[in-house]
């Protein structure tokens, strides 16, 4: 597929020419071998059935084409061509490079999709304008959509039933490591390694927090708060071999030393805001909740620092943060 010889402006070298098409070469190639030059899609085209050149029959294969010389790029690029609708009105020359461009957006091309001008604002062929039926398309439209639509659920729903068993795989999977990790220290290193990384990607996906009341850290929750927090990990996805670990972390006796106490809090007072924190779901009792990860506070002194996470129940004052999620790529 090459341009028109005959809407070319002025004489062509011959050597301009596809010896396929007949027609001025388009995104030129040539051959390593014997330098014939063709369009692109002319001559992969042919190859598809001979693998010789059509000009003199030498051997060629996919690895001897080459671009085409910068000479015969640059004759190439000092032509000029009509535009094809020519006849319709359009005069203008233009250069071979702006040529196809140019013809799909022409305002003489009769297939230049234009806003229909009685309200419903699709765009509809120049020449099907006057047998268009605003409310017939639009019906069209609807129905496609509606099937589009019904196919996209059945995709979600096999992702959902992918990501579901991938899941429960991975929880298996995560069951044994901690099974094993008690009586071997390299399993417990990688185990605590992929706990880490668990907790790292779910907390990725909550939203961040400001609390700006820690005077209402509820620091010994009772028991149906411990199950309002159950709820609320599993409800977000917290990973389930660490849902039983972060709900016993929220009760003070689990917390980092420096937290351990209301006297040893109130020395640290100053040093809380600089948490960083993730909002959960507020509890059934209404409470509000935040998690705070050990790999999000590496910056905090090893007496705040949670090894791998912790919840933090507060009866008011948290806020939260609207910030995109980090990329996976930065829990490394």
């Amino acid at each position: 597929m090459g341009f028109d010889l005959n809407s070319i402006v002025g004489v062509v070298d011959e050597e301009l020419v596809c010896p396929i098409c007949s027609d001025v070469l388009e995104d030129p190639v040539q051959s390593s071998g014997c330098e014939h030059a063709f369009c692109r899609a002319c001559i992969e085209k042919w190859m598809l059935e001979k693998q010789i050149c059509p000009v003199d029959r030498s051997d060629l294969l996919r690895c001897h084409l080459v671009p085409a010389s910068r000479l015969m790029r640059n004759m190439l690029s000092r032509l000029k061509i009509k535009c094809s609708f020519g006849d319709s009105g359009c005069l203008l020359h233009l250069r071979l490079e702006d040529y196809r461009l140019h013809v799909a957006s022409c305002e003489y091309n009769p297939k230049v999709a234009v806003e229909c001008s009685n309200g419903c604002g699709m765009k509809v062929p120049k020449d099907e304008l006057a047998k268009h039926n605003c409310i017939l398309e639009l019906r069209e439209m609807v129905k496609r959509q509606q099937g589009e639509i019904v196919d996209l659920k059945k995709a979600q729903g096999s992702l959902d039933l992918r990501i579901v068993t991938q899941r429960r795989e991975l929880e298996l999977l995560q069951y044994y490591v901690t099974a094993l990790r008690s009586s071997n220290p390299m399993l417990r290193n990688i185990g605590e390694q992929l706990d880490r990384y668990s907790l790292m990607q779910w907390g990725n996906g909550l939203s961040l927090a400001t609390v700006r009341n820690w005077g209402s850290l509820i620091s010994t929750p009772d028991n149906p708060m411990h199950v309002a927090v159950r709820e609320c990990l599993c409800s977000c996805g917290c990973p389930m071999n660490l849902v039983n670990l972060m709900v016993d972390r929220c009760h003070e006796e689990h917390w980092p030393d420096g937290l351990i106490n209301l006297d040893v809090r109130r020395e640290n007072f100053h040093r809380l805001p600089l948490y960083v924190t993730h909002l959960l779901p507020s509890l059934a009792t209404g409470k509000q909740c935040v998690v705070v990860l050990g790999g999000d506070n590496t910056h905090m002194p090893e007496n705040l620092r949670p090894v791998l996470g912790l919840v933090m129940i507060f009866v008011d004052g948290v806020e939260e943060v609207q910030q995109d999620p980090l990329p996976d790529n930065e829990l490394a």
